[in-house]
């Protein structure tokens, strides 16, 4: 089976490309917001981020064990 037309890699392409895009906006948003705030509340993209990650890692877990 060719590794490009697997479900599973192309959800994991898509997860690193979100993962990706999520950490460069909170990157500019905090460069933006540096002098405006100095909260410690945690931004919900950040949330969302971990999570991605989470899912990322997860995924590739079910990957490794399935192509093996």
């Amino acid at each position: 089976m060719n590794e490009t037309s697997n479900p599973l890699a192309i959800i994991l392409l898509i997860n690193s490309v979100i993962i990706i895009s999520l950490i460069l906006n909170q990157n500019e948003s905090k460069n933006e917001s540096a002098s405006t705030q100095t909260s410690s509340v945690v931004n919900p993209l950040e949330l969302i981020t971990w999570g991605c990650v989470l899912i990322q890692l997860v995924l590739l877990l079910i990957n490794l064990k399935v192509v093996n």
